[in-house]
């Protein structure tokens, strides 16, 4: 994971042009394919947008409480750490896709709350910056934040598993653009913050690990 530092960089600028690319020629045709075509009407969009992280943010909370238990009877396991690890990626992945919310303050793609103002119901497309709230909040995804903040931190955490990691984030993309919830760009910027929070949450604490073994030898 180390080797290649300047590959982040790179990343982030692939998916700066991706987003660019996807706003301007992309965005706003696939929300009016979808409406055309009723894609709300297949049930399983919305459970894959929507269940799917509703249960694992459920479950991050439930180990926090876990994890608290273990801290006071001093018995935190080797994979007690590693779970931790994911889980203060999903938090700190969660706390900075709000900051960039407020930020950007795009329109939705369609009207969800307050009588929002969004594509699909306005023809409202583009940014409103520095406009905190829900009104204007779809850029980046928050649920793709959280999806790849997870599964990325745990692609490498446990690589056995890493099927399962990759098809959640699949599932989860494909629901909240399937159920135009979100903009493609909105699900880009979302995996790549998520994936980047995810990458350098490991990092570390492979880091402090190997730092760790080196003090005891």
């Amino acid at each position: 994971m180390r080797k290649n530092r300047l590959a982040p960089f790179f990343f982030i600028i692939a998916g700066i042009i991706l987003i660019v690319l996807s706003y301007f020629y992309i965005d706003r045709q696939v929300v009016w394919f979808l409406v055309a075509h009723h894609s709300r009407n297949f049930s399983p969009l919305k459970i894959f947008a929507n269940d799917i992280v509703s249960i694992l943010i459920a479950l991050v909370f439930l180990y926090y409480v876990y994890y608290f238990f273990k801290l006071v009877i001093n018995n935190v396991s080797a994979l007690d750490k590693k779970l931790i690890v994911s889980c203060n990626a999903v938090v700190i992945g969660l706390f900075l896709k709000n900051v960039l919310k407020d930020i950007f303050g795009r329109y939705w793609p369609a009207t969800f709350v307050c009588n929002n103002p969004s594509l699909v119901s306005n023809h409202a497309y583009g940014f409103n910056w520095f406009k905190a709230g829900t009104t204007y909040a779809s850029f980046p995804s928050g649920h793709t934040t959280f999806i790849f903040s997870f599964s990325v931190s745990m692609w490498f955490l446990f690589p056995k598993l890493r099927w399962l990691w990759a098809l959640l984030t699949i599932l989860v993309t494909l629901g909240l653009i399937g159920m135009y919830f979100h903009f493609v760009s909105d699900v880009i910027a979302g995996a790549i913050l998520g994936s980047l929070v995810g990458f350098y949450s490991v990092n570390n604490y492979k880091s402090k690990a190997y730092i760790q073994q080196e003090k005891s030898k």
